[in-house]
């Protein structure tokens, strides 16, 4: 009988092959894409000094004037840097690629995936510096890991903390995997659902249950090995947890705790992005670029509150 070897001769299949992605990135979900005209502008901050909510008497005497109010109103600005990443497709791997293989398409996913990756982890940088942000660094029975700790209590007691800041109810709870794997089983938490919900809460339960309209629980991860050492993968959003108010989308005279100006008229590029390819007869390939302007911003701190090591 002929063995295996002898009547198949080893090749890459043609409908798999394996790949490691990233899970889907939360940053424009926090910091939801304004479109610009301009690389570099400024935009209006109304009523910064929260004149809006003053108690101004009104009262006016027959003939008299009435009381005179007004509202400030500043300006910041953005500036969306280029983020740009290249690769190359060599002749001779185009050549011999494999069905499986899809060079260009690869090449353009995985530029992609890495600039949304420092996309992700730029935002996380912002959002994890508590010295100007509310929020607190949790430390021994404080620790949502610890059974002593009371996360319902501290929750509630930040949600007051925006709710009085800046008059909106915060929405959004992110808890980074490794919080939310603590979290839901955390005593305080199975004994406030142990009438009502059996087993250990899924999202959709913990957020009904902390009164916010999502939980987002990021997975994004990035290897912090040198180049050519063994992979050493972490989690972009670490041990924090922050929770904040996010509009469904940017807009006029909205609050956000956190913006990303998009740069949608960048030359050659669809909504902010562009991907271009060209010849490099020099090194015998094509050469793909991948890029995006943009520009990330924490435009009203008030609307976030940073729980720093949330747990051990």
């Amino acid at each position: 009988m002929p063995e295996i070897s002898q009547v198949h001769a080893s090749m890459a299949l043609t409908n798999v092959s394996v790949a490691y992605k990233n899970p889907a990135f939360i940053a424009d979900i926090l910091a939801p894409p304004v479109p610009v005209r301009k690389q570099q502008d400024k935009y209006f901050v109304v009523d910064s000094d929260r004149e809006t909510f003053r108690s101004t008497p009104d009262y006016r005497a027959p003939g008299a004037a009435a009381n005179e109010v007004d509202f400030s109103l500043s300006t910041d600005s953005y500036y969306c840097n280029d983020h740009a990443l290249t690769s190359i497709v060599p002749d001779e791997e185009r050549a011999n690629a494999d069905p499986a293989i899809q060079p260009d398409i690869d090449r353009c996913e995985f530029l992609s995936d890495k600039i949304g990756l420092n996309k992700e982890i730029e935002l996380a940088s912002l959002i994890q510096n508590t010295a100007t942000l509310p929020g607190r660094t949790l430390s021994g029975v404080q620790m949502w890991s610890d059974t002593n700790s009371t996360p319902l209590t501290d929750l509630e007691a930040a949600r007051a903390d925006i709710i009085e800041a800046c008059q909106a109810v915060p929405n959004t709870l992110v808890l980074p995997y490794d919080v939310f794997v603590k979290l839901r089983t955390h005593p305080a938490i199975l004994a406030n659902l142990q009438y009502t919900h059996g087993g250990v809460p899924t999202v959709d339960i913990l957020a009904q249950m902390f009164d916010v309209e999502r939980i987002l629980v990021p997975r994004a991860v990035q290897n912090i090995a040198r180049p050519g050492q063994s992979a050493s993968m972490a989690y972009v959003w670490g041990k924090n947890a922050f929770l904040a108010y996010v509009p469904p989308r940017a807009g006029l005279k909205t609050l956000a705790f956190a913006l990303t100006f998009s740069w949608n008229n960048a030359p050659g590029s669809i909504h902010g992005r562009s991907v271009e390819s060209w010849r490099d007869d020099t090194r015998k390939g094509t050469m793909i670029r991948v890029q995006r302007y943009y520009d990330q911003k924490i435009v009203c701190k008030d609307a976030l509150y940073v729980w720093k090591n949330a747990v051990a």
